[in-house]
């Protein structure tokens, strides 16, 4: 799941006039700055010039959705503003930067070009530490990229860490929820077929040990825990493991039914006949109703 934050641009728009009289203004202020066009020098005319030209195209792009190009006339007119020494203006051309590499780093990121996505946001690092968004991102670009998944993890945790700070729950909860994706499916991977070998089960368990290293585990989690210690022939821990997740789980009867069908067999290994059916009469739905039919129909008829 590769859910990325999309960055606001209907509701960012840069207004060149507007810039443009603030630039008057900047320029007019303190005893460096003249209070006229006629009293700067030919260097600073020629500086100013170039802002306005670069802020202009960088507005352009910007309003066009073109972000690239946005941030790069953006990134040259806070070089030119330095140069006049127009500090208070930097920061108001930084905040457009700021929006111009979310929207070029969440269109690397639509498009899977995680490299110049992963570029955009390290560059964003520079101007914000308070975006838990930026650090979300970046961890997408990360774990979607060969060799980075532990770094894209880490800065997931980040952006967990960052939105909580900040109050901003809804991106905290989303790198959650791709961070738990993640070692969800190394362990479905792990125990994929009828028979999983020790090695498998092993590898599911310690994926799923992994995962509350970053966060909390769900219910999925206790059930592809409660699945591999059924494998493994740890009937009581299964069953455990299998009721843990159905008290988290929230989902319809035909979702639940997976955890019951895992506490019914466990049952079953460990001679719970009785048990083993009365559960597996709660697992015939959805995916698992054809299995737990075949239990109460071929191992129950005597109960």
């Amino acid at each position: 799941m590769n859910t990325h934050w999309l960055p606001r641009a209907l509701a960012t728009r840069w207004t060149v006039v507007a810039f443009a009289c603030l630039l008057g203004l900047q320029l007019g202020v303190g005893s460096v700055r003249a209070q006229s066009d006629n009293s700067l020098s030919n260097a600073q005319k020629k500086l100013k010039k170039e802002l306005q030209q670069t802020y202009k195209e960088g507005a352009k792009a910007g309003n066009a959705e073109n972000y690239e190009v946005a941030a790069t006339r953006f990134e040259e007119s806070i070089e030119l503003a330095q140069k006049l020494g127009l500090d208070d203006l930097i920061g108001k051309i930084e905040n457009n930067l700021i929006e111009s590499l979310k929207g070029a780093g969440s269109a690397a990121l639509k498009q899977e070009n995680y490299t110049d996505a992963l570029s955009h946001f390290k560059t964003l690092q520079e101007y914000t530490d308070a975006d838990p968004t930026v650090q979300y991102n970046q961890g997408l670009a990360l774990i979607n990229m060969e060799d980075s998944t532990e770094a894209g993890l880490q800065s997931l945790r980040q952006a967990i860490e960052v939105g909580n700070e900040v109050g901003n729950t809804r991106v905290a909860g989303l790198a959650t929820e791709r961070i738990r994706d993640e070692f969800l499916a190394r362990a479905s991977k792990a125990l994929q077929g009828d028979s999983p070998s020790q090695a498998q089960i092993d590898k599911a368990l310690s994926a799923l040990d992994q995962m509350t290293e970053y966060v909390e585990p769900n219910a999925d989690a206790m059930f592809y825990r409660g699945t591999a210690l059924y494998e493994s022939g740890q009937y009581q821990s299964a069953i455990q493991a299998a009721r843990q997740g159905l008290d988290m789980h929230q989902g319809s009867r035909s979702d639940a039914a997976k955890f019951h069908f895992v506490i019914a067999e466990s049952q079953m290994e460990t001679g719970n006949k009785a048990s083993a059916c009365e559960t597996f009469a709660n697992a015939t739905y959805g995916d698992y109703e054809a299995r737990a039919n075949h239990y109460l129909e071929n191992e129950c008829d005597d109960v």
